[in-house]
């Protein structure tokens, strides 16, 4: 698992909850003791102050005005001025990235050439020609074809208005991405651009991301960055990992957060900054842009236009399936579980509930399912009753389904280590090819590889699936597999999925609810 980065968050009052990101080491408490008598615990911080912003530009003077009789040398009469014959000038490149005007010129437009360098650095490194724009929150289309990449930088709090909060999710529902950057760094925009996450998908989990996300390998191969010297001597970084947040809609980042700033180094303004070096922040924004365009398809699913209803109008007899909630983002792709469920009842006529229950391992309710589904794309824990709870479902005789979302690293190595605390005496070993899951009802001997699984295996086309189980009381009770099924049940345009194409993820997700339902 990667190393995790050593920072605590202090929050200096309730009426003031502006979340300063600081190094432990400098965090030092004293106790106050009040005329009343009373003790409170105060902290007296070495905190460190942010850089300024860099200055803003003055506006460049208008062209001088030339009169009409100045544009062309006077004619002896009574010749016919003739057309010029001008050169017609190329096809504009599209627009790609649309940079958020607020009424604060003093916050967002700082770094007025930020992306015009980069995009013109884009151009002779990738050979990737777009253009930006500007326009206000107001002013965007909720279509993504029109703006389909919005970024917001700036250094002072902000706080989204309910209209615009509903245009902008509409607009990230829709497949659309924003991007928004911390200038110079700063704690405060960090802070308000979290808060806008929370407010315009309240329902996905904000989280830091793996170095085992695309994003970090869209273009270049990022593991480790440079900080910028202000950065490094302030404290405000401990490591030589980047810092982006984000919010997933259906396996896809929609909401990307840049805790330390990108636009300087885009610009390569040596101006102070908690930010990255110039190289890497350049390389951060072509992964960025590679990301975002490579997955433009991506929020689109065929699944989301399916209309799903419970078979036969009957849930008795039914096969359900709980859903499992944890802290990391589960909700992965919530239309592929309804959409396999649907395929199942296809194939065996089984009544199948099409309508799955988000469970919690720390609720009684999950008792109430004999079968679980867990899922995710980066690392999660469990905690003790959580563990408990799951341990006494299975040896019970409930069966629990687990995959990594998009074949993530990091949720493979968390699942892993989480069973062997949940089984300790009964670890999870690979299927052999004899084994009835693979036959029954599909023949599932080999399976086609998704490209980016292909590329890790040298890439050949197609190879054996792979499959793990636990055992107890002779029975299987956990089914694993490592590789993403979930956007092959989709019907996903899933570029970065790790896993097996659709007809083979298909077959093999049915074969496991088939063995959960007859076992």
């Amino acid at each position: 698992m990667e190393p995790k980065p050593k920072f605590v968050q202090f929050v200096p009052s309730a009426a003031d909850p502006i979340v300063f990101t600081i190094p432990a080491s400098k965090l030092k408490m004293k106790l106050l003791t009040s005329l009343s008598g009373l003790v409170f615990a105060a902290a007296a911080l070495a905190v460190p102050k942010p850089p300024e912003p860099p200055p803003l530009e003055e506006p460049k003077p208008p062209p001088a005005q030339v009169s009409s009789s100045e544009g062309m040398p006077p004619l002896p009469y009574p010749v016919v001025p003739q057309k010029r014959q001008e050169r017609k000038n190329p096809p504009q490149p599209p627009v790609l990235l649309t940079k958020i005007r607020t009424a604060d010129a003093e916050d967002w437009a700082r770094t007025p050439h930020d992306l015009k360098k980069l995009l013109e650095w884009m151009s002779g490194e990738m050979g990737a020609s777009f253009t930006s724009n500007i326009k206000s929150w107001a002013e965007i289309s909720t279509n993504p074809r029109e703006n389909p990449v919005l970024y917001r930088s700036g250094y002072k709090p902000f706080k989204l208005e309910p209209k615009e909060a509903a245009r902008l999710r509409e607009y990230l529902r829709n497949g659309g991405t924003v991007i928004f950057n911390a200038l110079v760094g700063h704690p405060d925009f960090y802070q308000s651009a979290m808060e806008a996450a929370r407010q315009v998908l309240p329902e996905s989990p904000l989280y830091r991301l793996r170095l085992d996300h695309p994003l970090f390998h869209a273009y270049n191969d990022i593991k480790q960055v440079k900080y910028r010297e202000r950065a490094i001597a302030d404290g405000v970084v401990s490591d030589s990992y980047p810092w982006i947040d984000a919010v997933d809609i259906d396996n896809r980042s929609a909401i990307i957060i840049s805790r330390f700033d990108i636009a300087m180094g885009w610009e390569k303004n040596r101006h102070d900054s908690w930010g990255y070096e110039d190289a890497d922040a350049r390389r951060l924004g072509a992964n960025l842009l590679s990301y975002v365009t490579a997955m433009q398809e991506a929020g689109r699913s065929a699944g989301k236009s399916v209309e799903l209803a419970d078979a036969g109008g009957s849930k008795a007899g039914s096969l359900r399936v709980g859903w499992v909630a944890h802290v990391g983002p589960w909700k992965t792709r919530p239309a592929a579980l309804p959409m396999l469920l649907r395929k199942f009842n296809e194939q065996t006529g089984a009544p199948v509930s099409f309508e799955w229950r988000e469970v919690a391992l720390s609720d009684a309710s999950m008792f109430e399912t004999p079968l679980l589904y867990l899922t995710g794309t980066t690392d999660f824990s469990l905690g003790e009753n959580e563990r408990a709870n799951l341990r006494q479902f299975l040896m019970k005789g409930g069966v629990l389904f687990a995959e990594a979302g998009d074949g993530r690293a990091t949720f493979d190595t968390a699942f892993r280590a989480e069973m062997a605390k949940v089984l300790p005496d009964h670890p999870l070993l690979p299927l052999p090819a004899s084994a009835s899951l693979f036959h029954q009802p599909n023949e599932v001997a080999t399976v086609k590889l998704r490209p980016a699984l292909a590329a890790q295996l040298d890439k050949k086309s197609s190879s054996a699936p792979e499959l793990l189980a636990a055992e107890v009381n002779g029975a299987t009770a956990v089914i694993y597999c490592p590789r993403d099924l979930a956007a092959g049940w989709e019907q996903a345009p899933a570029p970065y999925a790790i896993g097996y194409e659709a007809a083979d993820s298909t077959a093999i997700g049915v074969n496991i609810l088939f063995h959960a339902l007859v076992r």
